[in-house]
């Protein structure tokens, strides 16, 4: 039986495949981070790999690995179901290879959905690239008239005397103050970052102090870390507004539920792209909260600019966070449903990369 220290597990864990390793019994030596998170199981006391999956599973791949150690040759199976006993099953590209030397088999598992979230996440980044240039490029045309409208209101209001003129006229001005603020919000790009090393959880924290300071009656709060995560290489400060503004949101989705709860977490996760590049090791926060979900409609734009689903939301929060986070060189994404909604925030762990994405934000 092969040593497991003889592999480089520095290497191996680096990578997005999932990478398995079994001696001629079929039974696990060895797994790598990506096969760990994605549920392949190791225990000393069974490690048989036909215990990890539905019978119908089982068969075809024994047969395979078996096929593969007879013929010593390496053999790659297609769109191959890989099915858990009451877990819905993945599609797979499986490639199984013999080693003679070591009189071992090697299997590596590359998530054909993980292709399709690639190209998702790059269809979903340059659309909401466009719309927010576009959201831009309005607004810059709309600053102009808007500054002629409250200078002339100021004129009006300066002669006139009857209290009724006077009533409107404020509201004029205080509604197009409104607006250019609005504006003016959107037209400023977020300051560049000042990069250096920050512990995630000291950010995380400091958003639930700031949570501490709003009143919201029965909200629970629950903080679930992992203190393996190494620190985030970015601008501490730009980070925790990007939070805070989806912890707000959070906040307000629960005015009307019961028992309100939200929940901070923080975890370690791997083979997820961004951007539509795969990265192999990501730092994943997560906000959840058990309110009535975004609506149907709105979800798609969600992450737009002047797209909200509040009455007196400017609908710029998400939007803002979404650029915090790209200079970062990370995405946000989202699922909701009736019974709560999660927003995610994913950044790359590897500083070389991140440096990279954040010099060409």
């Amino acid at each position: 039986m092969t040593n497991p220290e003889k592999f480089n597990n520095l290497l191996l864990n680096q990578i997005a495949s999932e990478i398995v390793v079994l001696d001629d019994e079929f039974k696990i030596l060895w797994l790598n981070d990506s096969a760990v998170s994605n549920g392949w199981i190791y225990s000393s006391d069974d490690s048989n790999i036909k215990n990890q999956f539905t019978s119908e599973t089982n068969n075809e791949l024994l047969e395979l690995l078996q096929d593969c150690a007879n013929s010593s040759n390496t053999i790659t199976k297609r769109n191959f179901k890989l099915a858990k006993p009451n877990e819905s099953h993945r599609i797979v590209d499986l490639t199984a290879s013999w080693s003679d030397t070591d009189n071992i088999l090697i299997i590596e598992i590359l998530c054909v959905d993980n292709l399709n979230k690639i190209i998702d996440s790059s269809k979903i980044f340059s659309t909401q690239k466009i719309a927010a240039n576009l959201a831009r490029t309005l607004a810059h045309e709309v600053k102009n008239p808007l500054s002629g409208i409250k200078g002339s209101a100021q004129i009006l209001l300066s002669k006139v005397n009857d209290d009724f003129s006077k009533k409107f006229l404020d509201i004029i001005i205080n509604e197009t103050e409104r607006l250019n603020s609005i504006v003016t919000k959107i037209l400023t790009p977020p300051k560049r970052p000042k990069l250096e090393a920050f512990n995630i959880h000291s950010a995380l924290e400091k958003v639930f102090a700031l949570s501490q300071t709003d009143e919201y009656k029965n909200l629970k709060i629950n903080r679930d870390y992992d203190p393996s995560i190494p620190e985030i290489y970015g601008d501490e400060d730009l980070f925790i507004q990007a939070v805070l503004n989806i912890f707000k949101n959070a906040q307000q989705a629960l005015l009307s539920t019961e028992e309100p709860t939200i929940v901070i977490k923080s975890r370690v996760a791997y083979g997820q792209p961004i951007n539509g590049v795969m990265h192999s090791t990501l730092c994943e926060v997560s906000i959840i909260d058990n309110g009535p979900g975004i609506p149907q409609d709105i979800q798609e734009q969600v992450f737009f600019p002047m797209v909200s689903s509040k009455e007196d939301g400017s609908g710029l929060g998400l939007s803002i966070s979404q650029d915090i986070i790209r200079i970062h060189g990370g995405a946000i994404s989202f699922n909701s449903a009736s019974k709560g909604t999660t927003f995610s925030i994913l950044i790359p762990i590897n500083l070389e990369s991140k440096n990279e994405d954040m010099k060409s934000a």
